[in-house]
């Protein structure tokens, strides 16, 4: 079985195949030590797992998806430093309600941690009880007009992510796959999302 790691590398080779030059561009990774120093002035829980192992594999991009020119994607929303991650946690919070201790849609927002970001979305991850906890410990959730259930888990949507973009008609200028296909993948990887 792959790490998270060894699955991000090869999703970042994935995107060098097609031209996507994210190497680069991608920070440095940090230490577990250094990623909970730079966030404990600002996330008020315990750090996911999860977002140890992204962080501790890169730090994510400098720049958001609109200012990278190769965006390192996790579909729709790029992987961001835990800088920006810290402006799109207030911004998420914020824009979700005024008291940002509420429960929205079985999920307490102030215990999401994003880690990717785009247009006014985010990729969270819970570090608190919420209600897919019967089924996932650590789910991606996407935030964008409603919480939904994106990916069972980080390693999942990484192992998505690598198959859309293997797809011949993803490229740099088009990243997008016929909806039926990138379905069929979606579905292999995270069954029981889409109500099947």
């Amino acid at each position: 079985m792959k790490t998270v790691h060894q699955l991000l590398n090869e999703l970042c080779d994935c995107f060098e195949r097609k031209g996507h030059l994210v190497t680069s561009s991608l920070l440095a990774p940090l230490t577990e030590k250094e990623i909970e120093a730079k966030c404990s002035s600002w996330f008020p829980t315990e750090i996911p797992t999860a977002i140890k192992d992204l962080y501790t594999w890169k730090g994510g991009q400098e720049h958001d998806g609109w200012e990278e020119e190769y965006p390192f994607w996790f579909r729709d929303m790029s992987f961001i430093s835990l800088e920006q991650a810290e402006t799109e946690y207030r911004s998420m919070n914020q824009f979700y309600g005024v008291d940002n201790t509420l429960e929205h849609d079985g999920v307490l927002l102030k215990d999401c941690f994003p880690f990717a970001a785009f247009n006014g979305g985010w990729f969270v991850i819970p570090a608190s009880k919420h209600k897919w906890s019967n089924s996932f410990d650590e789910p991606v959730i996407c935030i964008f007009q409603g919480i939904d259930l994106y990916y069972h888990s980080i390693d999942k949507m990484v192992k998505t992510s690598i198959e859309c973009v293997q797809y011949p008609t993803w490229t740099t200028e088009d990243p997008d796959i016929p909806e039926d296909v990138e379905m069929k993948i979606w579905k292999k990887y995270n069954p029981g999302i889409f109500g099947e």
